[in-house]
């Protein structure tokens, strides 16, 4: 899930670095507004904002009077990545590159994305269109027709990683994914009544850290464990890592489960998995799912990464917080989830 960043106030935040500071070399008056990055780059505002805030990249400095500007080494950079977001890549596998990197992807073919359902790309258009009633009503039916787990597994996360996609292409408004995750919450604040987990179990801890704010994914997710009859407790999106291990401590829980769904770095990834492993009891387990876990350079100690819901429910099972009985499925666990 995306979040919308507005532009902060002139002269609210503290000293800032004066445009004479934007390069080591180079005539500083080179530093162009944001106003003239997004009409050079084509790019938009809310994306700006949203890879500064994920990446660390672009980093704008400000001009007397607070507003962003940026140095033509950036301005260069943000120009391949746009080129590179046409060619198709997802802007978590290039934003973070250096120009190098990016450089040596140009003209690379990439895989077209497989094609959405129907129902799905019915539900996109809604929701482009701004027609969100009639987007409620099918997604109501569809709720209905496949029952919960079909519905989270077949049509909400495809659905969601569809809209996702289309705003980090700026296709679409950050607001129009925001609008989505409200209303997919509150179907399955109606849904949740349906399920409940199982007595037998213990209490698993959901999260996602602070550079991954995809509130609904964690719904989902959720979900998908109480229908495992696996019983949450979700401290929410964005969570730092002190404050879900003061949690884990606190409430005894049997593993923690924290969610990278979104298109964070690699090398961001690593460093909050780590802080979290470290500031954990050992003898907690420490599940690390979605997207992310795939970027990794390498394995983390004391950590289990899980790409799929499937091997989610299969390293419970290891570790002794769902009984082999429990839930609908039974897969084996495969060694590569000892790696994340």
């Amino acid at each position: 899930m995306g979040i919308l960043i507005k532009a902060p106030a002139r002269r609210r935040e503290g000293p800032l670095p004066q445009v004479r500071n934007v390069t080591e070399s180079g005539d500083p008056a080179d530093a162009l507004h944001i106003r003239e990055v997004v009409r050079i780059t084509g790019l938009r505002r809310e994306q700006l904002y949203m890879w500064q805030r994920r990446y660390g990249f672009p980093a704008p400095l400000r001009d007397p009077f607070g507003d962003r500007v940026y140095p033509p080494d950036q301005v260069a950079r943000l120009r391949l990545i746009k080129q590179l977001l046409s060619e198709g890549w997802r802007a978590g596998a290039v934003v973070p590159l250096a120009d190098t990197a990016l450089q040596s992807m140009l003209g690379l073919t990439v895989e077209e994305p497989a094609p959405l359902l129907p129902e799905i790309e019915n539900a996109v258009r809604m929701l482009a269109s701004h027609r969100a009633a009639d987007l409620q009503n099918q997604l109501t039916k569809l709720l209905a027709g496949q029952g919960l787990r079909k519905f989270l597994e077949q049509t909400l996360i495809p659905l969601n990683e569809a809209v996702h996609e289309r705003v980090v292409r700026g296709e679409m408004h950050t607001f129009q994914e925001l609008r989505f995750a409200e209303l997919a919450q509150r179907l399955l604040r109606d849904a949740r009544g349906v399920v409940r987990p199982s007595r037998d179990t213990r209490q698993v801890l959901l999260a996602t850290p602070p550079n991954d704010p995809n509130q609904l994914g964690l719904t989902i997710l959720e979900l998908l464990l109480f229908t495992e009859g696996v019983g949450c407790l979700t401290l929410g999106a964005g969570i730092p890592a002190q404050e879900i291990a003061g949690a884990a401590k606190a409430y005894q829980v049997a593993l923690v489960l924290l969610l990278f769904d979104r298109g964070i770095s690699g090398k961001i990834a690593g460093q909050e998995i780590r802080s979290l492993r470290h500031a954990l009891p050992q003898e907690v387990p420490l599940i690390v799912s979605g997207r992310a876990v795939n970027l990794l350079a390498k394995p983390i100690e004391h950590t289990h990464a899980a790409a799929d819901f499937g091997l989610i429910i299969a390293r419970m099972r290891a570790e002794g917080v769902l009984p082999s009985g429990a839930g609908a499925r039974a897969e084996e666990l495969p060694e590569e989830t000892e790696r994340a």
